[in-house]
C-alpha cells in the first residue's frame, strides 16, 4: 500500500486544532461516482466545508489528510444525543469508481463486474490501513465497536443515520465482518492463501491493463506493408493493429475475404 500525506490545513476541522485517543476506526465510502482523490482534497482543503476524514482510500493507495490523532469530522451527530466517534474514532473515506448514481441512498446502474479490479484495490488498501492504524494504537478489530463502517456506528449510536459501506460491499462479495476479519489477518502478518476470487481478478485487472497497453502499439515495421493491405481490402478498421484476434473476428475476417473473390 502507498501512503502519502497531504494534511488539509485549509480546512475548518484543521484549524480546531482538537485531538483524540484513537479507540477505533471508521469505514465510509464517499458516496459520490468519483474515483479521483484531487477532487476532494481541492473541495475539502477550505473554510466552510462541514466535513473532514483522516485519510482517502483510492485504486493506488491512501492519502492522509489529518494526523491520526487529531478529532475529525466524520461521523456526524448521532441520534439520542451520544457520544459521536468523532471523539474516539479514525475515518477512512473509500472513493466510489465512476459510472453510478444514487437515488434514496441506492447505488443506479452500478457495474459490479467491470468495477470488480477497482473495488479489490480499494478494499485491499482500506485493510492495510485499518491494520496498520490498529497496529499502532493497540487495537483489537474483532472486538465490538473497534472497527465499524458508518451504518454500524449509526446503530451502536455514535453516529448519524449513513449506509455506507453496507450499501456497496455486499456487490462484491464483501461486508464488515470480512473486512474486521481480513484486518485481523492482516496484522498478523497477512499470509492467508489467496483466493480464487482475488486470483481472477487481479487477473483480469492485469489482462485489461495489458490490451490496453497493446492497443496503443503501432503496427510492427515488418507487418506495416500487410496491415495497410489488409485495410485497404477492408478486411480490418485499421485500428489496434497489435492486440489478439478473437475467433469471432477471425470468422469476420473470413467472411469478408469469402465476399471478395
Amino acid at each position: 500500500m502507498n501512503l502519502t500525506e497531504h494534511i488539509l490545513t485549509g480546512s475548518d476541522c484543521w484549524k480546531t486544532g482538537r485531538t483524540i485517543t484513537p479507540k477505533g476506526v471508521m469505514i465510509h465510502s464517499t458516496g459520490v461516482a468519483q474515483p479521483d482523490p484531487e477532487v476532494f482534497l481541492k473541495s475539502w482543503n477550505r473554510p466552510g466545508v462541514e466535513a473532514c476524514a483522516h485519510a482517502f482510500v483510492h485504486k493506488d493507495g491512501v492519502i492522509q489528510t489529518l494526523p491520526w490523532n487529531w478529532r475529525g469530522w466524520h461521523a456526524g451527530a448521532p441520534r439520542g444525543g451520544g457520544v459521536s466517534a468523532n471523539n474516539t474514532h479514525i475515518s477512512l473515506e473509500i472513493l466510489e469508481p465512476a459510472g453510478h448514481t444514487y437515488q434514496g441512498g441506492v447505488m443506479i446502474g452500478y457495474d459490479a463486474d467491470k468495477n470488480a479490479a477497482y473495488f479489490a484495490a480499494v478494499y485491499r488498501n482500506a485493510v492495510e490501513q485499518a491494520a496498520m492504524l490498529c497496529t499502532r494504537y493497540g487495537l483489537d478489530p474483532l472486538k465490538p465497536g473497534v472497527v465499524v463502517d458508518h451504518a454500524e456506528g449509526c446503530a451502536l449510536g455514535i453516529a448519524s443515520n449513513h449506509a455506507d459501506v453496507g450499501h456497496w460491499f455486499p456487490r462484491h462479495g464483501k461486508n464488515m465482518d470480512q473486512f474486521r476479519a481480513d484486518v485481523a489477518r492482516e496484522m498478523k502478518g497477512g499470509q492467508e492463501e489467496m483466493t480464487q476470487e482475488t486470483f481472477n481478478q487481479m487477473f483480469r485487472a492485469a489482462m485489461e491493463d495489458w490490451q490496453a497497453e497493446q492497443a496503443a502499439q503501432p503496427v510492427s515495421a515488418w507487418a506495416e506493408e500487410a496491415w495497410k493491405a489488409a485495410k485497404t481490402r477492408g478486411l480490418f478498421d485499421g485500428t489496434a493493429p497489435r492486440t489478439a484476434l478473437t475467433r469471432e473476428q477471425a470468422a469476420l475476417v473470413l467472411e469478408r475475404m469469402e465476399r471478395q473473390k
